[in-house]
């Protein structure tokens, strides 16, 4: 896989904020024409739209922007004859400790690099769920994530997400992570067309999916419907603060969609200090210094010495629990008798 010539534009990363919603995806390729090809359809996970078509061409043109990387890069998907070029730039990457994403597409083979660490493969749904094509959701690599962009009137409905959640699970997924993206007008129009009516108008007028009753079905057959922040490893250093700030951002997201928007800003904000500083915060934490910083509040300070007592945090695992907790039954509305 080459690079792009040193100093360009192209030859550096896109640099993203990490969420919990796109995967914790850092790091991605500004151009990737080894992508595949019309009509096939696949979800961009950095852009967070539709992914443009690639355009061929000779294997040489499929660069990777120069590392070193410290947090997760992002690999889309490529045609056929792009796949030994990516998977062999990816086990030089992953040499240097750097975790990797790559992206794939239902019924592809796996990439050589499955099963090494640091590597995690994602297999993007939109094409099968687009045609609804659900033999295909058992042709995906066991142990790996499925990427289920939530499209309103069309990939989030009911029956589709019950049966496509149980064949995954048969396929022995991992964890199936829900996206909601806000597509740009173009990408809708293009959802919509040769489509009902009624999905235009779901897609222009209607509310975004709601990522919860996915979420439930996903965890109702035993797969994880987060997915963990994948780590840095060695010779990279900063794996714990990766994995805390992984907590905090989680916990701010689940905060967001409960409605605790002011808490979910304030785990947020924690997340993104410890993403960035170079503090030991278990030293920290042992040595009761954490409320002198101002950055991290009382909830999410909860968060941090939990992590740093048991590597794990009770708050979140909470918070996922009240997250996917059924329902409450609507109990249907009694028409007054004619005596009242």
């Amino acid at each position: 896989m080459a690079a792009a010539a040193p100093g360009s534009r192209s030859a550096r990363p896109l640099r993203l904020l990490p969420e919990p919603e796109r995967l914790w995806v850092r790091f991605a390729p500004r151009s990737w024409p080894g992508a595949p090809l019309e009509p096939v359809r696949w979800f961009d996970l950095a852009a967070g739209r539709l992914g443009s078509p690639g355009s061929g061409g000779a294997d040489g043109a499929l660069a990777l922007p120069p590392g070193p990387f410290d947090d997760v890069l992002y690999l889309p998907p490529v045609a056929g004859p792009f796949r030994t070029v990516r998977d062999r730039a990816a086990a030089r990457v992953l040499a240097d400790g750097t975790p990797v994403l790559i992206q794939v597409l239902p019924g592809e083979p796996p990439p050589e690099s499955t099963g090494t660490s640091g590597v995690l493969v994602v297999v993007d749904l939109l094409d099968a769920l687009l045609a609804e094509d659900l033999e295909r959701l058992a042709a995906v690599p066991a142990g790996a994530v499925a990427a289920w962009p939530l499209l309103a009137g069309v990939t989030d409905r009911s029956a589709l997400v019950e049966e496509g959640v149980a064949r995954l699970a048969r396929a022995g997924i991992a964890a199936v992570q829900g996206l909601v993206p806000d597509l740009p007008p173009v990408d809708r129009r293009s959802l919509a067309e040769g489509r009902d009516e009624s999905v235009f108008h779901s897609l222009f007028h209607g509310a975004a999916p709601d990522p919860r009753p996915l979420a439930r079905a996903v965890a109702g057959h035993g797969m994880e419907p987060f997915l963990g922040r994948p780590l840095p490893r060695p010779p990279l250093a900063g794996a714990p603060g990766r994995e805390l700030a992984g907590l905090l951002l989680l916990a701010g997201e689940l905060c967001q969609r409960l409605g605790r928007h002011g808490r979910g800003q304030q785990h947020f904000r924690a997340g993104r200090w410890v993403d960035r500083t170079r503090y030991d915060l278990r030293v920290l934490a042992a040595e009761g210094n954490l409320p002198v910083i101002e950055r991290i509040d009382p909830a999410s300070r909860r968060i941090v010495e939990e992590w740093a007592e048991t590597g794990r945090s009770a708050t979140v695992d909470a918070l996922v629990e009240e997250y996917l907790a059924p329902a409450p039954e609507v109990e249907p509305a009694v028409a007054p008798s004619d005596d009242e």
